[in-house]
């Protein structure tokens, strides 16, 4: 979609990133002991030595949801890698998403790309986080406590 991925953030200057995801998702059912789940997760094991070498990637992370049903593929790249990466479509996407389309089960099958940034802050930083927010709050109970003028 146009309003998503990482051409979107670039028009909003404040949204700061380096990194670059590709997303593979999929629905998988509880039919046949998770079959689809376990056959999904195999054919992620058939690219994942492929899909972790690709040059400059970050990390390569699985999620899978019992609820909901979802199994996540998520690659992430340094921005330049990752549009290296693109020009090669994204290899291995095409064989990973035709496999798991064939898998009974499996439905809406889907690829998505985002910016993808740690923000967990350091313990210095968290310590500045709290110190500016303390003495915001007591600025304002200052404030708060003077009588208007009259």
């Amino acid at each position: 979609s146009p309003r998503c991925g990482p051409r979107f953030a670039e028009a909003m200057p404040f949204v700061k990133f380096e990194h670059i995801a590709r997303e593979w998702r999929l629905k998988w059912s509880t039919d046949a002991d998770n079959s689809s789940l376990m056959q999904a997760q195999a054919q992620l094991e058939e690219v994942l030595a492929d899909l972790s070498s690709i040059e400059g990637v970050a990390s390569v992370q699985r999620v899978v949801c019992g609820g909901c049903q979802d199994f996540k593929v998520v690659t992430k790249l340094p921005e330049k890698a990752f549009k290296d990466w693109e020009a090669r479509s994204f290899e291995p996407e095409v064989a990973f998403l035709e496999a798991v389309r064939k898998i009974p089960g499996i439905i809406a099958v889907e690829t998505q790309t985002y910016t993808l940034e740690e923000v967990k802050l350091n313990k210095k930083d968290i310590k500045k986080a709290q110190d500016k927010k303390e003495k915001e709050q007591g600025e304002g109970e200052t404030q708060k406590d003077e009588k208007p003028p009259v």
